[in-house]
């Protein structure tokens, strides 16, 4: 199964979807403003096996090793963060 990541602009999103977003990077406690990306995920991720293709699609393809994983109108999103401070992916997200 070859997996999709298209990247969908935070301005095509609906307010709730972008409620649940970074607050405060675990690793340094940097709690300033921290950037969110969003892929919209073709085709919807079904089972452990396909999960297991999405964790290595996002590896290989936008370089993170965590995402947060969410619905929208659009279909199954990822999405994902580093911080601007340190550049650690262990980001506390919340609404």
């Amino acid at each position: 199964m070859i997996i999709t990541l298209t990247e969908i602009n935070n301005s095509k999103l609906d307010n709730e979807t972008l409620e649940f977003g970074p607050i405060e990077c675990m690793n340094c406690g940097f709690d300033g403003p921290i950037p969110i990306k969003y892929y919209l995920v073709e085709p919807e991720i079904t089972n452990e096996h396909e999960y297991k293709q999405l964790k290595t699609s996002v590896k290989k393809q936008l370089g993170h090793d965590s995402f947060c994983e969410t619905g929208c109108e659009f279909g199954d999103l990822i999405s994902v963060c580093r911080c601007p401070k340190c550049g650690s992916e262990e980001i506390f997200q919340d609404l």
